[in-house]
C-alpha cells in the first residue's frame, strides 16, 4: 500500500512539473489570477518550447524571432494575451494563430511582416486589441476582420497599404479606435469612400494629417479627407466588327476586323483574350505610348491575327484555325467589363457565324 502511494505521489509530482514547467530563459508566475510567461528581452531566435499549457499571457517582445511556425503555440491554447512586438518577424505560417481562440490581445507590431495569414484571424473572434502597425504589409483583404465583432482597437498604421477596400471595417461594431496613418495610399476612385467615412464615423481615427496620399503625383501629401471629388465611372466595353457579319456572308480567306472601344474613369486597363486553335492567349494593351501601326503581339500569333494599341484586332485570312472566342476586357478601380464574339466557320460555301456576349462586374 505504501509503495502504491509513493507511485501516485511520484506521478503527481511529474504532472505538476509538466503543468508548471517554464523555458529556461523565461520567467513564469501567477499574476492577478493569470498565468504569466515573461520571455521578453532574451535574444530568443525562436518561440521557446515548454511554455506552461495553462499560460494565459505570453510576452515574447524585443527578441530576435524571424519566423512563427504553424505549431509554435499549439500547446498553449488558453492564451488571452500574446505580445510579439519588436522582433524581426518576416513570416507567420498559416494556422500559427488559428488555434488561439481565446486570444483578446495580439501585438505583432514593429516587425518585418509582408504576408500575414489573414485567414487565421477568422478564428480569433474574442480579439479586442490588434496591433499590426510598423510592418511591411502590402495587401489587406476585404474580409480580414469580418468575424471580429468585439475588436475595440485596430492599429495598421505604418505599413505599405496603398488602398483599403470599401466595407473592410463594416463588421467591427465594437471598434472605437483605428490607426491607419503613414500608409502610402493611392488616392483614386477606389479610396473616395474612405474620405467620406473618416469624416462621418464615430470611431477615433488619429493623426488625420498623415492619413495622406502617396499617389498620384498631383495629390501627393494631400490628406485623404481633403481628396477632391473625382470623376469616377465604371468601365464599359463595346466590340464592333468589319464587315458587318450580321448582314454579310463571310467566306474563308476573308479579312475580319474587330474593334474594341473601352471607356471609364480612371482610364481602364484593356486586354484582348483569344481562345482559338486549342490555344489561349492574353494580350494586355499598353496603357501608355502613342497608337501606331505596329502590332503588339509577336510572331508566334501575328501570322493569324494582329492586335494594335488602339484596341483593333485583325484576322487577315479567316479559316477554321481562327474558330474561337475573341473577348475584350476593361478594368479600373470601379469594376470590370467584358465583351466578346465567337467566330466559327460553317456550311458550304464556307462562311462564318458570329455570336456576341457581354458582362460587367462593379466593385
Amino acid at each position: 500500500m505504501a509503495g502504491r502511494l509513493l507511485q501516485l505521489l511520484a506521478l503527481w509530482t511529474i504532472v505538476v512539473g509538466v503543468v508548471q514547467c517554464c523555458p529556461e530563459l523565461c520567467s513564469c508566475q501567477d499574476k492577478f489570477a493569470h498565468q504569466f510567461a515573461d520571455c521578453a528581452y532574451k535574444d530568443l531566435l525562436v518561440v521557446p518550447l515548454g511554455l506552461p499549457s495553462n499560460v494565459t499571457t505570453v510576452s515574447l517582445s524585443a527578441n530576435k524571432i524571424k519566423i512563427l511556425k504553424s505549431k509554435s503555440f499549439i500547446n498553449i491554447t488558453q492564451v488571452t494575451s500574446l505580445w510579439l512586438a519588436h522582433n524581426e518577424i518576416v513570416t507567420i505560417e498559416t494556422d500559427t494563430l488559428a488555434a488561439l481562440v481565446q486570444l483578446r490581445n495580439l501585438d505583432i507590431s514593429y516587425n518585418k511582416i509582408v504576408n500575414f495569414p489573414w485567414q487565421d484571424l477568422l478564428n480569433l473572434t474574442a480579439l479586442q486589441l490588434l496591433k499590426m502597425n510598423n510592418n511591411e504589409m502590402l495587401n489587406l483583404p476585404k474580409d480580414a476582420f469580418s468575424t471580429l465583432k468585439d475588436l475595440r482597437s485596430l492599429r495598421i498604421n505604418n505599413n505599405k497599404f496603398t488602398t483599403i477596400v470599401q466595407g473592410t471595417f463594416n463588421a467591427l461594431t465594437s471598434m472605437s479606435h483605428l490607426q491607419i496613418f503613414n500608409n502610402p495610399f493611392t488616392c483614386s476612385c477606389s479610396l473616395e469612400w474612405l474620405r467620406d467615412w473618416i469624416l462621418t464615423t464615430k470611431i477615433s481615427v488619429p493623426e488625420p494629417n498623415v492619413v495622406s496620399c502617396e499617389a498620384p503625383e498631383h495629390l501627393k501629401g494631400t490628406m485623404v479627407t481633403l481628396i477632391p471629388k473625382l470623376d469616377c465611372k465604371a468601365p464599359t466595353v463595346k466590340i464592333s466588327y468589319e464587315p458587318n457579319m450580321e448582314n454579310t456572308e463571310l467566306y474563308e480567306g476573308s479579312m475580319v476586323i474587330l474593334n474594341c472601344e473601352a471607356l471609364g474613369s480612371p482610364t481602364p486597363q484593356v486586354s484582348w483574350e483569344v481562345t482559338a486553335g486549342n490555344q489561349n492567349n492574353l494580350f494586355p494593351l499598353p496603357s501608355s505610348g502613342e497608337a501606331n501601326d505596329v502590332p503588339i503581339n509577336d510572331k508566334t500569333t501575328n501570322n493569324r491575327f494582329l492586335i494594335f494599341r488602339n484596341g483593333s484586332l485583325i484576322i487577315p485570312r479567316m479559316s477554321k484555325k481562327e474558330d474561337g472566342n475573341y473577348s475584350c476586357s476593361a478594368v479600373n478601380d470601379l469594376g470590370k467589363a467584358e465583351s466578346g464574339v465567337k467566330l466559327a466557320m460553317t456550311g458550304t460555301p464556307k462562311s462564318a457565324a458570329i455570336q456576341r456576349w457581354t458582362r460587367s462586374v462593379h466593385l
